[in-house]
């Protein structure tokens, strides 16, 4: 387990760095500026996949600019399945990331938020930026700011994946800021309950190897909502290595959740190994899709 990541970030975030790196962020919002700063390029932002307090892409999204904060400590939706599995958690081990994750906490709290992350998502000419690859929406007035930040750049499409349930219920959400319900074996009733509420966005679920006890959850899901279910498949560190013969695993759910099962989407990436996110496009498109 590697919980210290936990720590280490809360720590982090009180550091003389990351509060210096947050500063210089908000000040600049160009190469140039960035570039001028005492900080190296990795940990600034500066470079081909980089700008400011936004990294662009990885090895599962492709090219798409992404926004992280620390992991746990900025999710309050968390459950005891994130603090087992949580791909912030156990596979992000940069030191770099960890520091700029702090920094874009204390960004974050800033009320020019919304300000500061237009001013770098208008130079960036990707059609989608991703939030919270690592962390979540952690206060409503944290979500506001990046609804702020959407409607002042229509022509892009801010996507996520969230278990703060709790703050999206009743927020004033612009159509091109697309939030999916993040569900496991452990809120997936609250998750079916407030998407009944929204009606928007998918439902994931991550599917662990050798636990198909947990399906039961994906059933609850598909039987008290009308939501597409996007499936994950879980490949941290710690996970089953079970090979996963997708063809299978597509007849047990036809068998155990009958027609309903046809609302099930397996992730491209993770099950079969591509597309990318930017080609798949799934998650920042407004309408459903199979595969």
């Amino acid at each position: 387990m590697r919980l210290w990541r936990v720590e280490e970030a809360e720590r982090l975030v009180k550091s003389e760095l990351a509060r210096e790196l947050a500063e210089a962020w908000a000040r600049c919002g160009d190469e140039q500026c960035l570039a001028d700063t005492p900080f190296e390029p990795e940990l600034v932002g500066v470079g081909r996949w980089w700008l400011g307090p936004f990294t662009i892409g990885n090895r599962k999204m492709g090219e798409i600019p992404f926004f992280s904060l620390p992991p746990v400590s900025t999710c309050p939706g968390h459950t005891p399945f994130c603090l087992r599995w949580c791909y912030a958690i156990y596979e992000i081990a940069n030191w770099r990331a960890h520091v700029r994750e702090a920094a874009a906490y204390l960004l974050s709290l800033r009320d020019d938020f919304p300000d500061v992350a237009a001013r770098y998502l208008s130079r960036l000419p990707h059609p989608a930026v991703r939030l919270h690859v690592s962390g979540d929406f952690y206060d409503r007035r944290y979500l506001e700011k990046w609804a702020e930040a959407a409607r002042r750049l229509p022509h892009k499409i801010f996507y996520t994946y969230t278990k703060s349930l709790r703050l999206i219920r009743g927020a004033d959400i612009p159509k091109n800021l697309i939030i999916h319900l993040s569900a496991d074996p452990f809120n997936y009733a609250e998750a079916a309950e407030v998407w009944r509420e929204l009606r928007r966005g998918f439902i994931t679920f991550v599917y662990t190897p050798g636990r198909d006890e947990e399906l039961q959850a994906l059933q609850h899901l598909l039987e008290n909502t009308e939501a597409t279910i996007l499936l994950f498949l879980n490949h941290v560190q710690h996970a089953p290595r079970a090979r996963v013969d997708v063809a299978q695993l597509r007849r047990r759910l036809r068998e155990r959740l009958g027609p309903a099962a046809s609302r099930v989407v397996f992730d491209p990436e993770e099950f079969a190994g591509g597309p990318q996110c930017l080609q798949c496009r799934l998650c920042w498109i407004y309408r459903p899709a199979t595969f």
